[in-house]
């Protein structure tokens, strides 16, 4: 079904005269018995809590997103795309993803917003230590939607001090145009979504946010962690730390070593390999890869290491019309029809 279809079914429950609206916070919990630095993906839990809405602010979210999904469905060559870690950097895609794809994720949909077994909540407090995102359930035209946007507890200021230097929650008061100090929990929206659940699959606006949101982020960790641990024991790499040491600061790392993972690039690196990495490197970049007197690659210096993460992902790459050739991380192999 075409990307614009796919927005449709959700524009439809939207203009149901009688769609109907209700809000949930996500919070996220670290699962029990597990540490806060374990290194293992799936360490959390999530909760689905309802809370009231008024009829203003469940008007405002109803017209806020009608707006983006028009918004998006009017974007020139809009279509849809399989989710994958790294795709080419265009804001004319809207990209799916399954449900069970989703780790502890998915429980949030499955076993408590699809059944409505939910917490109810009656203050902001109860959630602001742990707020992960917001969602928007829709019900119209006998179908249900559910909308995510990711938030934090940083947007939620209660009357609480938070820090030494409290935070004030203020409002502008249009009678006397006078910014005054409000004790009333408060917590900011804005007009954006980030994903959507319908119909067994996400359907994701803002890829970053709904990677974040469903969990990716630790999933991206483990299998970098898991594409050096290959290298390192194919004893063919000195200088392995100049990658290692910048996996918690560089997310392109990050998603290009999980890519990388996700397409079993590193499954087969040896001897051979990296001889033809040095005659690729060479032939496109008129750079030689640094080797020991053994043989094995040297990775001195950031330059090194990124030079390799590019072989590896087979950044280099040649249309099979044209015969041209290209440099791209992204990309998904596939097979050619008999």
């Amino acid at each position: 079904m075409p990307a614009k279809s796919k927005l449709d079914n959700i524009i439809n429950i939207i203009n149901d005269d009688k769609v109907s609206l209700k809000m949930y916070f996500i919070t996220r919990h670290l699962k029990n018995g597990i540490n806060k630095t374990a290194k293992m993906i799936d360490r959390f839990t999530f909760q689905a809590n309802s809370i009231d809405t008024s009829s203003e602010l469940n008007d405002f979210f109803i017209k806020t997103a009608k707006k983006q999904l028009e918004k998006a469905k009017s974007t020139d060559g809009y279509h849809l795309e399989e989710y994958s870690v790294i795709t080419d950097d265009l804001n004319n895609k809207l990209y799916t993803y399954a449900l069970n794809n989703a780790l502890s994720f998915s429980d949030v949909i499955t076993n408590q917003l699809l059944p409505g077994k939910t917490k109810t909540i009656d203050s902001l407090k109860s959630v602001k230590n742990n707020l992960w995102a917001y969602c928007l359930k829709l019900e119209g035209n006998s179908n249900t939607a559910f909308l995510f946007r990711k938030s934090s507890s940083g947007k939620i200021a209660t009357d609480e001090a938070q820090t030494k230097l409290e935070k004030i929650s203020s409002f502008f008061d249009l009678n006397d145009a006078e910014l005054k100090i409000t004790a009333n929990e408060t917590i900011s929206f804005d007009d954006k979504l980030d994903c959507i659940y319908f119909n067994n699959e996400f359907l994701i606006l803002r890829k970053a946010a709904f990677e974040q949101i469903v969990g990716l982020e630790e999933e991206f960790i483990q299998s970098a962690k898991d594409v050096i641990s290959i290298i390192k024991d194919a004893d063919l790499v000195v200088g392995i730390e100049q990658i290692e040491n910048n996996l918690n600061t560089s997310r392109s790392l990050l998603k290009t070593l999980s890519s990388i993972g996700k397409k079993g690039n590193h499954t087969g690196f040896d001897k051979n390999e990296l001889d033809k990495m040095k005659n690729v490197l060479k032939r496109f970049e008129g750079i030689e890869l640094k080797t020991n007197p053994e043989g094995k690659l040297i990775l001195e210096n950031p330059n090194d290491a990124a030079y390799f993460i590019k072989l590896l992902n087979d950044y280099y790459k040649q249309g099979v019309i044209t015969g041209k050739f290209y440099g791209t991380n992204s990309g998904q192999p596939i097979q050619a029809k008999p």
